[in-house]
């Protein structure tokens, strides 16, 4: 792989990173604030800002509360709940601080003590632009280390930081419609640049979804509920079932309003602080401010026709991997008729009736699809084939979904899983490799040597997962999208995932052993699938251990990315694991290298 190594590099020694950095403050030091300091800060911020503990302290030591632990219990596993807790992420393996033997779980024992983990001392729970102003220069003023948090759903850890102030925007939740959007600096002649919407910082793509159908229009959403839409998800790209007629997300954005290092609150679009603007489209969230609003392109809410495919084989058969060879090579046609799906692959599905099986699934759809009876067409001789080489029925459904919007509504009425701790690793894989006569053979052999876990079904690892969740408009895009965006997005057609976790009860030393395994020996045979000089994957869904994170996350654009960092952050006040500029610190952004 084309290394970008030597590039950055050469910034850091040129002298970009104009400030000298130092040690963030912690509480056993004199630097750290103090009480009166804490309180005016808080007077400042109009008492937002709050002492915080994990989530799971209510169910441990002297903090025990029988009644709220149970409430706590009850909800664990839901991403709305979680999402409103300042003190809890999605998936609590990045609460905890392994290294340290720190954690505080909702359902270990009442005896084990809570540590307070990576879980922030304290919260600004912001309610405005003025509000994150005055947490971005307080965290300056006294050196304190920052995690920026919305709704906690990062597979990568990146919305938690230990010994540090956290930025809540969760409360931030307010929505916009323009029926002609002006980008500030605009002077087209047209007078605008069309329909779009504005989204503040704290809201989730379920509320956005039902906002939008109220409205009678669309946007590039993903298809988690609790995802964050302008934090994290657009500001690493943002995938959809949509990216194939619209684009991915991150390039439908047309502004930002964001908090920077130094206080100030700016607008940057294609006119106004464009180089800001291009970082913060793929640049990766946490990184170049505390983003405050995001407007994005919007669409007529056009109609959808989605389905589903399911079948089985034999256990581990020879036909099983013949039939999962035919499906990737089926891919490419699928995507380039404007097909988007998500599937699963389970080598070993035990089944009540059957004994073990292996399974193929699928769901996805036709974006601005007016004909079921066309798209039944096009797929049934994909689920007659999958069977034919199977000797299995596969099923196969569709439906016809007047909205796009009401698809994801329905899809949403209830939350997320989450809860239980869960790491992943991933890779994207090109079109023209699935194309290429050797290509789906080589993926299938692959994905036959990693290993799944039966039954495992909360934490995904029985299946190994595929998102074809780019298309026509992301690759038509190469060259017309100026971001940050990795530029394997413009060539890509599947982004591969795999799951990996533990029980909360697992020793330290086998957490570790699990999370070594997939950084050096499952991502790198992931890695072996598409080796181009650009090969990568998707930062938003990856090892938050991933070795050459650079190459991997961003390509070619990490130097221009490495040099913006200096520009808009030189102190580094906003560092995020595996983010822009964090190989100059140690794994939890508390100390330069």
């Amino acid at each position: 792989m084309r290394s970008h190594t030597l590039l950055y590099s050469f910034f850091a020694s040129a002298g970009l990173a104009v400030a000298a950095k130092s040690c963030r403050c912690l509480p056993s030091e004199s630097c750290w604030p103090s009480h009166a300091e804490w309180q005016s800060f808080n007077r400042t911020a109009n008492g937002r800002v709050h002492a915080l503990r994990p989530v799971g302290a209510v169910c441990h030591g002297s903090a025990y509360s029988s009644a709220a632990c149970a409430v706590a219990q009850e909800n664990e596993y839901d991403s709305i709940w979680r999402a409103d807790q300042p003190g809890a992420v999605e998936w609590p393996n990045w609460e905890a601080w392994p290294e340290l033997n720190q954690s505080c779980y909702i359902d270990s024992k009442k005896s084990i003590p809570c540590g307070q983990g990576r879980i922030s001392l304290y919260t600004l729970q912001a309610e405005s632009a003025v509000d994150i102003q005055a947490g971005v220069k307080f965290a300056r003023k006294h050196n304190l280390r920052v995690a920026i948090r919305n709704s906690g759903h990062n597979h990568a850890g990146r919305s938690v930081a230990p010994e540090s102030l956290q930025i809540n925007t969760h409360l931030m939740v307010n929505k916009t419609v323009h029926t002609n959007f002006k980008p500030a600096g605009y002077n087209g002649a047209d007078g605008g640049v069309g329909l779009a919407v504005t989204l503040g910082a704290g809201v989730e793509l379920y509320d956005m979804y039902t906002w939008l159908a109220e409205n009678d229009i669309m946007a590039v959403g993903g298809s988690a509920h609790g995802v964050g839409v302008t934090g994290g998800y657009i500001q690493g790209g943002g995938h959809s079932l949509l990216a194939g007629i619209h684009g991915m997300a991150s390039d439908n954005a047309l502004e930002f309003t964001v908090v920077v290092a130094d206080g100030r609150h700016l607008t940057a679009n294609a006119y106004q602080n464009s180089d800001l603007f291009w970082a913060l489209r793929g640049g990766g969230g946490g990184t170049w401010g505390v983003v405050t609003s995001v407007t994005v392109r919007a669409f007529d809410d056009a109609p959808f026709v989605s389905f589903s495919i399911s079948g089985g084989a034999e256990f581990e058969s020879d036909e099983y991997w013949n039939a999962v060879e035919f499906f990737h090579s089926f891919l490419p046609k699928f995507n380039e008729a404007g097909g988007s799906l998500y599937y699963w692959l389970i080598p070993d599905y035990p089944d009540s009736t059957l004994g073990h099986v292996s399974a193929i699934s699928a769901q996805g759809g036709f974006g601005n699809a007016t004909s079921k009876a066309a798209v039944d067409k096009f797929m049934l001789p994909l689920v007659y084939t999958l069977g034919n080489l199977t000797g299995a029925a596969f099923t196969y459904s569709s439906t016809y979904i007047p909205k796009a919007s009401s698809l994801y509504v329905a899809e949403f009425e209830s939350s997320d899983s989450v809860g239980t701790p869960v790491i992943l690793g991933s890779r994207l894989i090109t079109r023209d490799f699935m194309k290429s006569a050797e290509g789906p053979g080589k993926v299938t052999d692959a994905l036959r040597s990693l290993r799944v876990y039966p039954g495992n079904t909360t934490l995904g690892q029985n299946a190994i997962q595929g998102l074809v969740v780019g298309g026509p408009a992301v690759w038509a895009n190469a060259g017309v999208v100026d971001s940050a965006l990795h530029p394997i997005w413009r060539k890509a057609l599947v982004h591969v995932i795999l799951a990996r976790g533990w029980d909360i009860d697992t020793p330290v030393a086998e957490q570790q052993a699990i999370q070594r395994n997939l950084t050096e020996v499952e991502v790198p045979i992931l890695k072996t699938l598409d080796p181009a000089p650009e090969g990568g994957c998707y930062l938003n869904e990856a090892d938050g251990y991933e070795e050459g994170f650079q190459d991997s996350f961003w390509g070619s654009n990490y130097a221009r990315l490495y040099k913006l960092k200096q520009k808009w952050d030189p102190e580094n006040l906003f560092i995020v694991r595996t983010g822009v500029g964090s190989e100059d610190w140690d794994a939890e952004g508390l100390c330069p290298k």
